[in-house]
């Protein structure tokens, strides 16, 4: 079934960050990251259109991107776990590691709900 015929759109957030995720488990990061692009211009609150940005940055060895995705998603939710963690591991590979640390110990924080 089209996107279209589910009632949403191509240009769907929604639809754009499911695409990524596809692409992105396809090893297609360098296409994941063109749909996260459109799904963050249609909504730039996108929380998690930023942290799977990030991840592909990441697979692409694009550390700063990575981070910089990580960051704007935790500027919107700095609740985000997942995006502390991911932060923490490739602030790790940039060789930061004491704010590695402090994003993973953050990440475990709110995981355990403390």
């Amino acid at each position: 079934m089209k996107p279209t015929e589910m009632g949403g759109t191509l240009m769907e957030p929604e639809y754009l960050v499911r695409q990524a995720r596809e692409k992105a488990m396809a090893g297609d990061h360098i296409t994941a990251v063109n749909f996260l692009k459109n799904a963050i211009k249609t909504n730039p609150r996108y929380t998690e259109a930023y942290t799977l940005l990030g991840n592909c940055h990441d697979c692409l060895g694009q550390n700063d991107e990575a981070i910089a995705s990580y960051d704007k998603a935790l500027q919107i939710d700095p609740g985000h776990a997942d995006a502390w963690f991911n932060k923490g591991m490739s602030l790790k590979k940039t060789g930061q590691i004491k704010e590695s640390l402090q994003c993973i110990e953050k990440s475990i924080d709110l995981y355990c709900g403390r």
